[in-house]
């Protein structure tokens, strides 16, 4: 259940502004400079995008808009982005030229190992504050992050 809860929270963190407190502490707690040079020029959702590249390399780009929650163009441009930033690569996927693959560069291994280890981080500190709760409530809580993620979406992918 915690796992499905923090990744609730991540979509609708997703959809926040490149000033968000969960990317600083990213960027913050990690000493190297080409890290921190990214900082300002990366979104929350960005972070998640290469988190999202790094679970499952090589990555289907058609798959990647809906495990981040946002539209297929939008998706596309962050693609393009991070590349152009040195954090991936995209290649054609072998035998299918129609459809591409992306993996990591070192930079963007960096930015996901940063992203992971303030994940297992917030992972242990919920799992604190969730032993007061029930798996009901805390099934309810999900429910609700869910519906505010879907309120909120259909302006974000526009």
């Amino acid at each position: 259940m915690i796992d499905e809860l923090l990744r609730s929270i991540n979509q609708l963190l997703a959809l926040d502004d490149n000033d968000d407190a969960e990317k600083q502490r990213v960027f913050a707690e990690t000493a190297s400079p080409a890290l921190q040079a990214l900082a300002g020029q990366l979104s929350t959702r960005d972070v998640l995008i290469v988190a999202t590249v790094a679970a499952a390399q090589p990555y289907p780009q058609k798959a990647l808009h809906s495990a981040v929650n946002t539209s297929q163009p939008t998706a596309s441009r962050a693609v393009e982005r991070l590349r152009k930033l040195g954090l991936l690569t995209r290649d054609r996927i072998p035998n299918n030229h129609k459809e591409w693959q992306l993996t990591l560069t070192p930079l963007g291994a960096e930015v996901a190992a940063a992203k992971q280890a303030l994940d297992h981080a917030l992972r242990q500190q919920a799992e604190a504050v969730a032993a007061h709760y029930t798996p009901t409530e805390l099934a309810r809580f999900k429910q609700f992050v869910d519906e505010i993620v879907a309120l909120k979406a259909p302006r974000e992918r526009e």
